[in-house]
């Protein structure tokens, strides 16, 4: 019998590369991209774009995404926004998750796939917005089985109440390619170091007592080679 087909939301971010590593140990994997307009866009492309090269999906999409920006709230009148992913802005963009999670559902439709995946983490500290999201991945399956006329289709978030240096160890066993991600808020040649997203890579990495390859230069040496 054919494995299930699972459609796996990438960022091209760190998170996602893990939960497509975990998405191809079980399932059919295709992955999908939303090009959403953030300030390490060519960055998050080419990590996606390697994350492909790297799995071998039987599908991939890269899809643009311009009307996001549109409807964001300028940061003057939303007050200071303060984000640890690769989305220095993401709070300002309103029901974002919502509307990612509906297009990678019509996506998954369209291929056929029984199984969503998402690489959205909140650990046991942040027991409210945990409490929160495993609230609202409910209600969204409730919602897709209330319009579904096929096979189900179930929202997993397999990372869900991981701490950092868990998700870090998990790719580590997985032995993920963590090159092919980029958390950076920056659009650089290398990360910065220093953005909100890096100093939490940072953290966990050293959590995790793991060198993180992404941050190693390449020496002279190697680069004449």
């Amino acid at each position: 019998m054919p494995k299930a087909i699972a459609v796996v939301l990438s960022s091209g971010g760190l998170h996602s590369l893990v939960t497509a590593a975990l998405a191809s140990r079980e399932y059919r994997v295709a992955l999908l991209h939303l090009q959403d307009g953030r300030a390490p866009a060519r960055q998050a492309a080419a990590a996606f774009d390697r994350q492909v090269a790297h799995f071998k999906p039987f599908k991939s999409w890269s899809v643009e995404l311009p009307y996001i920006r549109q409807m964001s709230w300028p940061p003057e009148t939303a007050g200071l926004v303060h984000s640890t992913g690769s989305d220095a802005y993401s709070n300002l963009v309103p029901l974002r998750d919502l509307q990612y999670l509906t297009i990678a559902a019509g996506f998954a439709r369209q291929i056929h796939a029984s199984v969503i995946l998402s690489g959205a983490q909140l650990d046991q500290k942040q027991s409210d917005a945990l409490a929160r999201h495993i609230e609202m991945v409910q209600i969204f399956n409730q919602m897709i089985e209330l319009l579904s006329v096929e096979s189900p289709l179930t929202l997993k978030t397999p990372l869900m109440g991981l701490e950092d240096q868990q998700v870090i160890e998990l790719a580590y066993q997985m032995a993920a390619p963590l090159t092919a991600s980029w958390t950076c808020q920056m659009d650089l040649e290398f990360p910065c170091m220093s953005c909100p997203a890096c100093a939490r890579r940072t953290r966990a990495f050293r959590a995790a007592q793991l060198a993180d390859p992404l941050t190693q230069k390449p020496s002279k040496q190697s680069v004449v080679a």
